[in-house]
């Protein structure tokens, strides 16, 4: 188990290998939950073509799929982000502020379960996310992409579906205002004594 204020990794590993890779912080690490900080404009790995210029979001799923990558250096985005993550499930709940520390909206990640590694934890990303606003309405994000991922073979229809019901669980924690919606979480600030984590230089952290 991690202490509060440890730096460790959340590295995103797909079809074996590597794909994202976050400095975070440790705010709780607990039985019930893992709570995880990026401040904005972290330092980050990420994935880029091989003239080392970060694959763009904009591209359509499907071509970012089938391009050859490697991992290269990037920058996390001007959001700073609170990650709480139940045990065991297959979604995080990321609170997000902008740099002047307005919040901004949750944002619930479909994910894998963490997995805990000798560097901090490792998931893959499931495309499909939900995204709550500040007057707590909701919608989906990123359905058309799901359906991509079918169509391009990184998920069975029957996978894609579970994904779907993965969101819809943690919709229900939302309407249920069960942890983390159980209190006010805007006012929430890092530690200042904490020391911002960076990149290693070990190339053992970016091997799956």
């Amino acid at each position: 188990m991690w202490g509060s204020g440890d730096p460790v990794l959340l590295r995103y590993v797909h079809y074996g290998r590597v794909s994202r890779v976050k400095p975070m912080t440790v705010v709780e690490d607990a039985t019930e939950h893992v709570v995880l900080f990026i401040g904005a404009g972290s330092p980050m790995k990420t994935r880029c073509g091989p003239d080392g210029v970060p694959l763009a979001r904009e591209l359509p799923y499907a071509e970012r799929f089938a391009l050859p990558w490697k991992l290269c250096d990037g920058l996390w985005s001007g959001y700073s982000v609170l990650m709480l993550t139940p045990a065991r499930v297959g979604h995080s709940f990321w609170a997000i502020w902008d740099e002047q520390w307005r919040f901004q909206e949750w944002y619930v990640n479909l994910q894998e379960p963490l997995h805990r590694t000798p560097f901090g934890f490792d998931t893959a990303d499931n495309v499909l996310d939900l995204v709550i606003e500040r007057n707590l309405t909701w919608r989906w994000k990123d359905e058309h992409e799901l359906d991509e991922a079918v169509r391009v073979g990184r998920f069975t229809a029957e996978e894609a579906e579970a994904v779907r019901a993965e969101g819809r669980r943690a919709l229900a924690t939302f309407e249920a205002r069960a942890w983390p919606f159980d209190r006010d979480w805007s006012g929430w600030r890092p530690d200042p004594a904490w020391v911002k984590p960076e990149l290693p230089k070990d190339p053992a952290a970016y091997v799956a």
